[in-house]
């Protein structure tokens, strides 16, 4: 707490029963919100004071989260919050454009109607969680939409990927939910995308995919290379 009386940004008290989820959750949270900085490194001690929690329940959540790509264990410097740059961006995103867009063209080809509507559900959550004005919700529902292009697919190849792929995709999704920090724009920029898939044209959903792929790495790479320009000129 501050002279003032404010409350310091970071972890928040997790009120319900200490649980790995609840943990789990509130630090993801914090991480999409830019509470906890890229490099920065999770002292132990400290966020399980903060979280109200044992250091073990904080541990199982920490495990997650670097299964998820958010955190990261560093030689010397233990588990820290992950960070990326340009390449790991651009390599995010060729991987994304090939495999998203043969995701994509396999959902649309639906003979019963039942990829659609796995993919309509997905989309309904999507919209909910963005009027509901609930960041981590929507993040969660942002990626369950990816992976749900993906698994609605029914390639298997696809399916067995996806865990592998995850990570990466989770981890681009929260640098670029918390750098930009606008959620009506990535509402509008995903629904060319869905409809493209539901449309079922082949071309328009290769172009759309790629669009919207591309799109965001461009601006998001542009984003973060403005703040680092910013930084560098406040400390000459």
């Amino acid at each position: 707490m501050s002279d003032n009386g404010a409350q310091a940004a970071g972890p928040r008290p997790v009120t319900t029963q200490t649980r790995r989820d609840a943990v789990v959750d509130e630090l993801r949270r914090a991480i999409v919100a830019g509470e906890l900085k890229a490099g920065q490194r999770m002292r132990e001690v400290h966020i399980a004071q903060q979280l109200g929690v044992s250091r073990p329940t904080l541990r199982e959540a920490i495990y997650q989260l670097i299964h998820e790509g958010l955190l990261e264990q560093q030689p010397y410097r233990g588990v820290v919050v992950t960070t990326i740059d340009e390449k790991f961006i651009t390599d995010t995103a060729d991987v994304r454009v090939a495999l998203e867009t043969l995701a994509a063209k396999a959902l649309a080809d639906d003979p019963d109607g039942s990829r659609r509507a796995k993919l309509e559900a997905a989309w309904q959550e999507y919209r909910a969680a963005h009027g509901a004005q609930d960041a981590a919700r929507l993040h969660q529902a942002h990626v369950a939409l990816h992976r749900t292009i993906w698994d609605a697919s029914d390639n298997t190849m696809l399916k067995r990927i996806w865990p592998t792929v995850e990570a990466q995709i989770n981890l681009a999704i929260t640098v670029d939910e918390s750098t930009r920090s606008d959620p009506d724009r990535a509402l509008h920029v995903h629904e060319p995308l869905i409809d493209a898939i539901l449309g079922g044209d082949p071309q328009t959903i290769e172009a759309e995919v790629e669009r919207h792929t591309r799109a965001s790495a461009d601006e998001l790479i542009e984003i973060l290379a403005e703040r680092k320009r910013s930084g560098e000129d406040s400390e000459a």
